[in-house]
């Protein structure tokens, strides 16, 4: 996935939304929403969008992780992982 000195910051063109229980992103292009695109946040994928407001690096969204939810780091950086590749695909994530 790169080196821990590369950082990743949101997409200011998707909206980030709680409604009820479920986080959701909404790709927003020319200030219309793509309603056809909205994408359903997991409890991780909703805290690490929320410390992507500012670019920051693998190291130290990992150790956020660590401090907030029950899991190992070796899970930690998976799961982290998995969700940033997972977000550039959709372009909702971009490195810098």
């Amino acid at each position: 996935m790169g080196t821990e000195r590369t950082q990743f910051v949101r997409n200011p063109d998707f909206i980030f939304r709680q409604i009820v229980e479920e986080t959701i992103l909404v790709p927003v292009y020319q200030n219309v929403a793509d309603m056809d695109a909205i994408y359903t946040l997991n409890p991780l994928g909703a805290f690490v969008w929320e410390h992507l407001a500012e670019p920051t690096d693998l190291e130290a969204l990992q150790a956020a992780i660590l401090q907030e939810f029950d899991v190992d780091a070796e899970t930690a950086l998976t799961d982290l992982e998995t969700f940033l590749s997972e977000m550039e695909t959709i372009n909702a994530v971009k490195r810098v």
